[in-house]
């Protein structure tokens, strides 16, 4: 099993670096804004996740390409 620790801290301008999520041949990542979509609104407060655990493959790629370091992946036993 695979752990993704993900710290959004650090990853302060997701929208704009998606290195990540362009990366991740598995498509583990997922963008979305924080506080949801509204009519009318423009979205903000973009955030990048690790969404669909199951499918990373530990390949490291994403925690070697995070430029901000927000990204650490460990096999779990």
């Amino acid at each position: 099993m695979v752990q993704i620790e993900w710290d959004d801290k650090r990853c302060t301008s997701p929208r704009d670096c998606r290195k990540c999520l362009d990366a991740c041949t598995e498509g583990v990542f997922m963008i979305y804004p924080r506080d949801g979509r509204k009519p009318g609104k423009v979205a903000g407060d973009w955030v990048i996740m690790p969404v669909f655990l199951t499918q990373c493959t530990a390949c490291k790629i994403c925690e070697e390409i995070c430029p901000q370091n927000a990204i650490t992946i460990s096999a779990v036993s």
